[in-house]
């Protein structure tokens, strides 16, 4: 090469055979290059497998703690640490590291599109059975195609006239005969078929919608923990790591159960946990919390409160319909809450600062499908007093009441229940542990063998006139019986209207043993009952208001 005065580069020309000598050279180091490239990639992909040892579960989202044990060469080196759930929240990643001679560096989390899923032994099975019903698919139509080929054979030779030879009405009968029987038996094997294949299909239909439903969690990506270690010398390695997730929770459902009223409630608190993380929790150690990440955990911060002279804005029509119709929905809303069960309740309960934790004393599996799998949790026997309740007013009937004392201590949170008498479902109903009363009422169900009617008093149904009044008096009777063959104990709810206006003035005539609240108009009997006992209890009030006015609610 030579410059000229121009300093522009001027190649001179080479031989072929040299040319060609420094092409290939080339072409086969970009090769290499490539190649060492590919295999590098490969093993980075590859990745360290680590197991899932520990899964606390939260009300909302989970904690998952990862344990693995690997080498590390001596030198600065990446250990990724391969299918992690896509669910991570990376700013909760926590990596225990203490190993002597080598540093944790750092660590960082990366989305993985490319890392293959190994397939469960159950999607192997469903694919095989649908390849077994597209055999079964395949024969039938053969079948099919060789019974319609011999029904257009049948069909081509059933013209009696086509022929030089005469035929007799018996041949010509005979004929007939043959071709129907025939024709009805190829019919007869065709219908059959086709509801063989609509079955198989029907079949194939449901296992491939099972596979789909299988299928779906392996089509989410998975992602990586990447750790950067710098290591004095060859040696084994510890890593614990620790990270929340979110697609997975639980919910409590309680089940209580009364054998008699002369037996303790027990209450069986059980978890329905699901997770729909991407990866399998297998053979784990599982915790419940009662916990919850996902609340706000920054303190509330009161503002000053700034007054001023009001000034009055019109609202458009259309704003305020809007409102209206809010403000209906939210009256409407306000207007309208191993044992016997066969569960092994085996845990360990830790009671923290902010959570109860309880700990599952044997491994679990829960496949990242978003199924329900319940769990027990533990058993507690309650306390318990049973009292009947009974509002006749509204329902001449007498409710079983457990009243559970002392409730509290457990740490309950809300959730549906069902309820349980002496073996049989009664129905259902919610715990609420934001109430503030120390007892907690739970209905048992109606019980047919307590006997309650109320009716009016004739005598004290009157209405009079006095100067521009009016006075209507109203009276009540409530007869309870008790038809059972043992003492019961019996609370029985009624009321008397409660005047919102000056001009309207109630008296209470008559409430025998009653408890009456003046505030609300009610009146509450509470009465002893042995076997076989009847008790009749009364009460009687008086509506004093001008007689030029409507009133509702008297009754």
């Amino acid at each position: 090469m030579k410059l000229t005065n121009s300093n522009y580069l001027l190649i001179q020309p080479q031989p072929y055979s040299l040319l060609k000598k420094q092409i290939k050279h080339i072409t086969r180091t970009v090769f290499l290059v490539t190649l060492c490239m590919i295999k590098l990639s490969l093993f980075a992909e590859s990745g360290i497998k680590s197991n899932i040892k520990q899964v606390k579960v939260y009300k909302q989202k989970a904690e998952i703690t990862r344990t693995l044990t690997t080498t590390v060469k001596p030198g600065r080196q990446e250990l990724i640490l391969t299918g992690i759930s896509t669910s991570i929240n990376p700013s909760s990643l926590q990596v225990e590291y203490n190993n002597p001679s080598s540093t944790l560096l750092s660590v960082k989390h990366q989305n993985n599109y490319l890392t293959p899923k190994v397939d469960k032994p159950k999607i192997d099975i469903l694919e095989s059975q649908i390849k077994e019903f597209d055999a079964e698919l395949a024969w039938i139509k053969d079948q099919r195609v060789t019974l319609k080929g011999m029904e257009e054979i049948l069909n081509n030779h059933k013209n009696l006239s086509g022929g030089e030879k005469g035929y007799t009405p018996a041949q010509v009968t005979e004929l007939i005969a043959s071709y129907k029987k025939q024709l009805l038996e190829i019919r007869k094997e065709l219908t059959a078929l086709h509801k063989q294949q609509n079955s198989i299909n029907t079949e194939k239909s449901n296992v491939r919608r099972q596979l789909e439903e299988l299928n779906a969690p392996l089509n989410i990506p998975s992602s990586n923990i990447v750790l950067l270690i710098d290591s004095d010398r060859s040696q084994s390695v510890t890593i614990s790591c620790s990270y929340i997730v979110s697609n997975a929770g639980w919910s409590p459902l309680y089940d209580i159960r009364s054998k008699g009223i002369e037996k303790d409630v027990k209450l069986n608190y059980k978890a329905n946990i699901y997770q729909n993380t991407g990866v399998d929790w297998t053979n784990i150690d599982m915790i419940v919390s009662t916990g919850n990440p996902s609340l706000d955990n920054n303190r509330p911060i009161l503002r000053p409160l700034y007054t001023n002279v009001y000034k009055r804005r019109v609202a458009p029509a259309k704003q305020k319909d809007k409102v209206f119709a809010q403000s209906s929905q939210n009256m409407a809303y306000i207007s309208n809450g191993t044992t016997d069960d066969g569960y092994q309740y085996n845990t360990e309960i830790t009671e923290n600062q902010l959570s109860v934790e309880y700990k599952i004393m044997k491994k679990q599996t829960i496949e990242t499908d978003q199924k329900i799998n319940m769990l027990a949790l533990t058993s507690y026997d309650l306390n318990t007093n049973y009292v009947y309740h009974t509002v006749p007013k509204l329902n001449q009937a007498a409710f079983l009441l457990a009243k559970i004392s002392n409730w509290g201590r457990h740490n309950l949170i809300s959730g549906p229940t069902n309820i349980f008498y002496e073996g049989a479902f009664v129905g259902t109903s919610t715990i609420d542990p934001n109430i503030t009363s120390d007892t907690l009422l739970i209905s048992m169900g109606i019980d047919e063998n307590i006997i309650v009617k109320r009716e009016p008093i004739n005598k004290y149904t009157t209405t009079k006139f006095v100067k521009l009044n009016k006075k209507e008096s109203y009276g009540y009777e409530v007869v309870v019986r008790n038809k059972k063959s043992i003492p019961i104990e019996i609370e029985i709810l009624d009321q008397i209207p409660v005047s919102q206006n000056s001009e309207i003035e109630v008296s209470l005539d008559k409430k025998g043993k009653a408890e009456y609240v003046k505030e609300y108009g009610k009146l509450l009997w509470k009465l002893s009952l042995a076997p076989g006992q009847s008790s009749t209890e009364g009460f009687a009030y008086t509506i004093k208001h001008p007689k030029r006015m409507a009133v509702s609610g008297k009754y």
